[in-house]
């Protein structure tokens, strides 16, 4: 099958749910190609300044763009061309503008087209509500309406989507995934952040940012310094970061966070996640939390909040602990209960068999019995 994954932003670097499933579709004998714009998306932008250029299992076409309009880039490119020679185009979200472009294409070619959707909240930041609320209002609904296949990335995604937004037609919940060959975990790991001999490691890998609720997070550690020798490693960059470090000394623990803002490489990232003992996840929105994920699959126990995907990944006193949203003390009190070695051991060992459920080569052969 030819299938065409159409998505505002796409990086090698950022192995997110884009690649992961041009990657799966094309291990299952496809020929996959992804098209999508010469920009970047903010995350990309905090995390990576080179060159995009890869070999890869799958085709990629970087398209001009013309402008990128409130994180919405408008490209040039001829996508009657483009599109006559795919079976099935999938579309990521029903907001990108090359999302509708490729859609109207694929309309007068009478090709298949799937939607996939991880909206599970409305933008907190005005401009971007107006917009998209604009967007669903026209071309979003129609687009919801006319693809031939409708999917959510979780079941909070299929919620919203239902309830908020009003989308009456069936919608089917197919997760974002893993790949356990390349996440598994690392008996020796090499050290990229910095831990030393303390008794409990955790990390947590987010843009700094205020929706990510590392403060949180940060604030939790007070409490769980004065019971237990730890130490918090957060691996990301952003806009936050000075008030977040300002934060630890008014806390008097910055000597138990360390920042890491260097661009790790995601086919390292198992070392990263193999060196900690708990993996943190304490945000406040969250589309879905792949780090969880990743985290998981090198069988760490997590801790996350009731939000996005994690209400499907995370089995609640299996695989690691949910809370919810803005609340050091429970963060505080599960890390706590972690610090019991027999218990994350067993957690962790929960957490990789779960974490297999949603290897990318499962969720690609999901894909694939809705479009066969």
């Amino acid at each position: 099958m030819r299938i065409c994954i159409v998505t505002p932003y796409f990086t090698p670097f950022v192995r997110g749910n884009e690649y992961g499933l041009a990657e799966s579709l094309s291990k299952l004998g496809n020929e996959v190609t992804v098209i999508t714009s010469k920009s970047k998306a903010p995350r990309e932008k905090t995390i990576f300044d080179g060159d995009v250029s890869k070999n890869l299992p799958f085709n990629v076409v970087y398209l001009r763009t013309a402008v990128d309009f409130f994180e919405n880039p408008i490209v040039i490119g001829a996508f009657n061309k483009l599109m006559k020679k795919f079976d099935v185009i999938m579309l990521q979200e029903d907001y990108p503008l090359i999302c509708h472009m490729a859609f109207l294409a694929a309309r007068m070619h009478g090709i298949t087209t799937m939607l996939s959707s991880e909206r599970t909240y409305i933008p907190p930041d005005l401009k971007k509500r107006a917009g998209l609320a604009f967007l669903d209002a026209t071309v979003g609904r129609l687009l919801r309406e006319g693809v031939d296949i409708f999917t959510a990335h979780c079941n909070a995604s299929k919620k919203f989507l239902k309830n908020v937004i009003g989308v009456k037609r069936d919608i089917e919940v197919i997760h974002v995934g893993v790949d356990c060959e390349l996440f598994k975990p690392i008996k020796e790991p090499e050290d990229y952040i910095g831990y030393g001999n303390e008794d409990l490691r955790i990390l947590s890998v987010a843009r700094f940012h205020r929706y990510k609720g590392l403060e949180h997070l940060i604030t939790a550690m007070k409490k769980v310094v004065a019971e237990v020798d730890a130490k918090l490693c957060l691996l990301g960059r952003g806009e936050n970061e000075l008030q977040l470090r300002k934060l630890t000394e008014k806390l008097n623990v910055s000597r138990f966070v360390n920042f890491i803002t260097e661009s790790i490489p995601n086919e390292e990232m198992p070392h990263v996640y193999s060196s900690c003992d708990i993996y943190v996840q304490p945000s406040i929105i969250e589309p879905y939390g792949i780090a969880v994920l990743e985290a998981m699959a090198c069988q760490k126990p997590v801790v996350g909040t009731n939000v996005g995907g994690m209400l499907d990944t995370i089995a609640h006193g299996k695989t690691g602990f949910r809370v919810k949203s803005a609340s050091p003390e429970e963060i505080a009190e599960y890390i706590l209960l972690l610090s019991d070695g027999k218990l994350r051991r067993k957690m962790g060992r929960n957490a990789r068999k779960r974490a297999e459920k949603f290897d990318w080569i499962e969720i690609g052969r999901e894909y694939l019995k809705l479009l066969c």
